[in-house]
């Protein structure tokens, strides 16, 4: 009996968290590791090798490959990222843009010469742009999705969970448009414990309510505070956002998630192609419907924005 597959292409902070949070969830049997620096794709598949003595863990079979190796994976998740020699990582994702543009082309045209069936998992940055370009290439587009906002959305209901005192996965909250400056809440239809935003004040009094200027900068500003103190680096909450959106996948959870997908001019009015972040149901068939919200004039101003912040860094590829 065949087993699910995973394949990691790149195993820098992110590609290691996503393959440590992989094999905690035990959905694959095989986990294939892809970097062009084999020998940290040979050392990562190793230690984690090693834990399979272990009595904690289950015999899953790690190994670095090639691309050749994805031909037959379910799941493709790309954490690939230029490698900065002395460690200075951009605090702006865009600025990553130059560095990591051909690297995703030449991840896409290797990976289309050997499948059309694997769902990819894009985390690398800038999340918008990234997905934009991998949409241009010859493959199923609903198979092709960037974490975009879902990190985000974590931070905004882990905010408000802090806020209020509730577990943060009794609020309904996401969201959308960049992942980055222009992130904004949907605060029209935010929930918590089924009550409207708006109405929290009627059950917390004592707690002010913040604007939705507010949310979207501590929200924004939460990402900084990882990002300084850690050296650049944000990664276990993103590593597990992606393998969230695999196991929704496998297991055809039809689970709501707000993802970077391509976008059309009919999709909010914008004329022209994009890609930044709306609800999605997804499945066993990948992305199987975006959920096109209704916004108020806040959230539609900040959308817009958020397009053309992304425009202007898909014109930096053009």
């Amino acid at each position: 009996m065949r087993t699910q597959k995973l394949a990691i292409i790149g195993l820098g902070h992110v590609g290691s968290s996503v393959l440590a949070t992989a094999v905690q969830t035990e959905l694959f049997g095989e986990i294939v590791l892809i970097d062009p620096r084999d020998h940290v794709a040979f050392g990562e598949g190793l230690d984690q090798t090693h834990a399979g003595g272990l009595l904690s863990r289950k015999n899953i079979t790690i190994y670095a490959g090639s691309y050749g190796d994805v031909a037959d994976a379910n799941i493709i998740i790309i954490a690939a990222t230029h490698v900065y020699p002395n460690g200075e990582i951009p605090a702006d994702r865009q600025d990553l843009l130059t560095e990591n543009l051909p690297i995703i082309h030449e991840i896409m045209k290797n990976i289309v010469r050997h499948t059309q069936t694997a769902m990819l998992i894009f985390i690398t940055n800038p999340a918008d742009t990234i997905i934009h370009i991998a949409a241009s290439y010859d493959y199923p587009r609903n198979l092709l999705l960037s974490t975009g906002t879902m990190l985000d959305s974590s931070r905004l209901r882990q905010l408000l969970g802090q806020r209020y005192q509730v577990d943060p996965k009794a609020i309904s909250a996401y969201m959308m448009g960049e992942h980055g400056y222009a992130a904004f809440p949907v605060l029209s239809h935010l929930t918590i414990g089924g009550i409207a935003y708006e109405q929290l004040s009627d059950y917390f009094p004592e707690i002010p309510l913040l604007t939705a200027e507010e949310i979207k900068e501590k929200v924004v500003q939460a990402a900084y505070d990882v990002f300084e103190t850690k050296n650049g680096v944000t990664n276990v909450a993103v590593a597990q956002s992606a393998i969230d959106i695999a196991r929704c996948v496998l297991l055809d959870e039809k689970s709501i998630y707000p993802v970077s997908v391509p976008m059309s001019e009919y999709e909010y009015g914008f004329s022209g192609r994009c890609a930044y972040s709306v609800p999605c149901i997804l499945g066993k068939d990948g992305v199987e419907k975006k959920l096109l919200v209704t916004l108020n004039e806040w959230e539609k101003e900040k959308l817009a924005e958020a397009v053309t912040s992304i425009r202007h860094s898909i014109a930096l590829t053009e």
